[in-house]
């Protein structure tokens, strides 16, 4: 399993309604992101590109998807230092895109189950 959905349940009170509506905003963030990723990559923009990955280290930690969250605080790392780390912001989203596809068919799977 590559999420715990049990800060989310904590969160919102055990509120189907409310889990629903959060992994359906999480669910279009990953798709949104994933393009976003690239195109910041391509341009070079690495301060926005650090930004996006903080933001989705703290949506994907309320997921409980912490494998995706720490793959997001290297991002972020990398994108940050003084000197960009390209080769490795380069492999950290293409990790991501992988991880992404294995906590959306998770979180569609909890879906279901709501």
């Amino acid at each position: 399993m590559v999420t715990d959905l049990k800060y989310l349940q904590q969160m919102t009170g055990d509120s189907a309604e409310i889990m629903k509506e959060m992994i359906d905003m999480f669910l279009a963030q990953l798709t949104e992101t994933s393009v976003e990723l690239e195109s910041l990559y391509e341009s070079g923009n690495w301060l926005e590109l650090s930004r996006l990955a903080h933001k989705i280290k703290s949506s994907a930690l309320v997921m409980g998807a912490e494998q995706l969250a720490h793959n997001m605080v290297e991002l972020e790392g990398w994108a940050k230092a003084e000197v960009p780390q390209t080769e490795k912001c380069k492999n950290a989203i293409k990790a991501f895109h992988t991880l992404s596809v294995e906590v959306r068919k998770e979180l569609e799977e909890h879906l279901k189950n709501l």
